[in-house]
């Protein structure tokens, strides 16, 4: 599944899963406290999108998807 296909809620858990990942990586207590508020907004960000979602708020979803490097078709190599 594409990134486009996903519900907007599973992107934003995702990005806050990466973050952690990062998170567990740094050396740095400041660095690592930083990462680890970040997630946590983008967990907050999910559940937002979610009961928008559910309450059918008007105007929601009002960011568009944008295609990652992984949903990119690879280059055409140039004859």
């Amino acid at each position: 599944m594409s990134d486009a296909e996903q519900p907007i809620p599973e992107l934003y858990r995702e990005a806050a899963e990466q973050v952690r990942q990062l998170a567990r990586q740094a050396r740095l207590t400041d660095i690592r406290d930083d990462l680890l508020a970040l997630a946590a907004k983008f967990e907050r960000l999910a559940v937002y999108a979610e009961t928008a979602i559910r309450l059918q708020l008007p105007g929601y979803p009002h960011g568009a998807v944008i295609a990652s490097e992984r949903d990119q078709p690879p280059p055409k190599e140039r004859e």
